[in-house]
């Protein structure tokens, strides 16, 4: 069987920057392929020219074996590709079922249009188990379910390789684990699904394949089995890594340098950003300051 998809020599160059050289690797049909590598290893740019947001300089790509020249996101819609972005496209002062709709209405007259867009979908949250509430509005919805919207939406318009930026950097571990399943279930479906992620545990529990990608080229790529966490990180950077905190690190926390007390924020709409924060910050330290979106 051919490969779902096939890039081959890709290059891509912003003025003095090159984003990515000479790129080559397979991705097979129905297979969740992780693509990962630090920050400027140019996997997000790689996307974006498969998503045809960006044009490559020189290479070649082939779909299901057959050679393809995406001109521009609609081409590659039509071509059966999808991109989850890490910050959602969405319209927050429409529902769910009008954002989905939208630039895909079907006709002059949104009412009959309505009625086919809405048994359709209902129809593949019932395939896919991604369920989302089709009339609430999208400023009303948590995070996971926006997500989820993202991910039909690109279904709806008949996505069979579904790439998805970082998908679980603003979620919580249960929204992840909703995730995953789900991503699981489109795979036995025969999605074939890209996953851009940091995060190594779920590449290892979620992925067939992984290419490693570093200032801007192929490392390696390689079944999931032949990789470990702490051989995907030295590959990543380039140099061994030590994965958690070395035994027998000790803290010496000097005095204090910045003090907070009491702090409190509310957006013009009402919410409260901040509920009478308490901060303090010592000299010597490293202090995470951590939270979903």
């Amino acid at each position: 069987m051919a490969p779902a998809v096939r890039l081959q020599a890709i290059s891509k160059r912003f003025g003095a920057v090159q984003a990515n050289r000479e790129v080559s690797f397979d991705i097979a049909a129905g297979s969740v392929h992780g693509l990962v590598g630090e920050n400027g290893a140019g996997k997000s740019t790689l996307m974006a020219i498969l998503y045809g947001y960006y044009h490559a300089d020189s290479g070649h790509i082939e779909i299901n074996g057959q050679q393809v020249n995406i001109a521009n996101s609609q081409q590659a819609i039509h071509l059966g590709i999808g991109m989850v972005h890490q910050h959602f496209m969405l319209v927050e002062t429409l529902t769910c079922l009008e954002n989905i709709m939208l630039g895909a209405e079907g006709g002059f007259f949104l009412t009959p249009s309505k009625a086919r867009v809405r048994a359709k979908l209902e129809a593949l949250m019932a395939e896919t188990g991604l369920q989302v509430h089709l009339d609430a509005l999208v400023s009303d919805l948590p995070v996971g379910e926006l997500q989820r919207l993202e991910i039909l939406k690109a279904l709806y318009r008949g996505a069979k390789i579904l790439i998805l930026d970082e998908p679980t950097a603003v979620l919580t571990p249960q929204e992840t684990d909703q995730l995953f399943i789900t991503l699981r279930k489109l795979q036995q479906l025969g999605t074939t699904l890209i996953l851009i992620t940091h995060k190594l545990k779920e590449v290892m529990s979620l992925c067939s394949a992984v290419t490693v990608m570093r200032q801007g080229q192929v490392v390696e790529t390689r079944p999931i089995a032949q990789w470990s966490e702490e051989a995907l990180a030295e590959s990543m950077v380039g140099r061994k890594v030590t994965l958690g905190r070395p035994e027998g690190m000790e803290v010496h926390a000097g005095e204090v340098r910045l003090q907070a007390a009491g702090l409190n924020l509310k957006h013009a709409n009402g919410v409260a950003a901040l509920k009478d924060v308490a901060l303090t910050l010592r000299a010597g330290e490293i202090v995470g300051v951590a939270g979903v979106s």
